[in-house]
């Protein structure tokens, strides 16, 4: 008897030294049994859980998620891997000195179990700490998707969350509005005071722009001195009311560089999502033919995409390599 006492106990100390938490849940998410959970630093003790259900020890959302992630492994008889997040109230730290949200992720195996004799269904969840790695992983994203220089959208980026806004469209078809800025003779800036100075002009801009813009709106850099900035559930006034005080607060913000006072002025074009055929690559182009004809039209102006600007052509007498196909 003391024999078998000895081995049980030396099995449930063999349990609780496991790195990652081991909970054993009845169908009807009351947990059965915690172990482990010695390198997972969650700041809690969880076998206090043990007898209690889901509801009782969570929020009534999260308790409702996971009761729904145990029946439905249940349901289908197979291992089931979800990510999830508590909130921390420590700041957690990457290398480097990269602080981090103060969240925790975990990833959560869950499987199920023989039946017990008397029938009750019941699954293992394993639960690993993966806050390193997953914070890791939405830092490496961020770069990914981030313009150097600015800080802001890179072309990619802005071009999946122009794709998403039109998906939105189809579905919802909410008012969505796209601005094209460009600044004006932005390469006598780069020729005079060099390209140092123009970087300085380009991250000028798009402080300005991205401290204007609603936090639902994006902004992307779509290549040298040109702009993209997304406006989400806007309609045709809202955008015209948004382009005009990013050129008037642009014109009124000179750039200071060195022993120079650069007075910026932009060119805007805008267009709005108009049909579910619309693609990412036909809304640029509109947008970017209304900031062209802005530019043709004297500059530091705003001008709306119709359907006259489809026929209308662009000066290029100037570049006489560029020549107009004959249809």
């Amino acid at each position: 008897m003391d024999d078998q006492h000895s081995l049980s106990r030396n099995y449930y100390q063999i349990l609780d030294a496991l790195p990652d938490h081991v909970f054993i849940f009845s169908e009807s998410g009351v947990y059965l049994d915690v172990f482990g959970g010695e390198d997972n630093d969650a700041g809690f003790d969880c076998k206090p859980f043990i007898g209690k259900s889901l509801y009782d020890v969570t929020s009534q959302d999260m308790a409702e998620e996971f009761h729904g992630y145990i029946k439905k492994t249940l349901a289908t008889n197979k291992t089931l891997v979800v990510h999830y997040h508590f909130a921390n109230e420590n700041m957690l730290t990457l290398p480097d000195g990269i602080s981090v949200p103060n969240e925790l992720w975990f990833e959560g195996i869950i499987k199920p179990l023989p039946l017990l004799e008397d029938g009750q269904k019941r699954v293992v969840w394993t639960a690993r700490n993966i806050t390193l790695r997953h914070n890791l992983e939405e830092q490496l994203k961020k770069l990914s998707e981030t313009d150097e220089l600015t800080g802001i959208l890179n072309r990619r980026a802005f071009m999946a969350k122009l794709t998403i806004e039109l998906h939105r469209y189809q579905r919802y078809k909410q008012n969505t509005s796209l601005l094209m800025l460009d600044i004006d003779r932005f390469k006598s800036i780069n020729d005079l005071l060099g390209h140092q100075s123009g970087d300085r002009v380009i991250k000028h801009v798009t402080d300005i722009c991205s401290k204007e813009i609603r936090e639902v709106d994006y902004i992307g850099r779509l290549g040298g001195e040109e702009f993209a900035i997304l406006l989400s559930n806007a309609n045709l006034l809202q955008a015209i009311e948004m382009a005009e005080r990013l050129r008037q607060k642009i014109a009124r913000s000179p750039c200071v560089v060195e022993d120079y006072t650069i007075h910026i002025t932009v060119s805007i074009g805008l267009s709005q999502i108009e049909t579910e055929a619309d693609s990412s690559e036909y809304l640029i182009s509109r947008a970017d033919k209304a900031m062209y004809h802005a530019k043709k039209q004297g500059r530091d102006q705003v001008r709306i995409f119709h359907d006259e600007l489809c026929n209308h052509e662009i000066e290029l007498t100037q570049h006489s390599h560029i020549r107009k196909n004959k249809a």
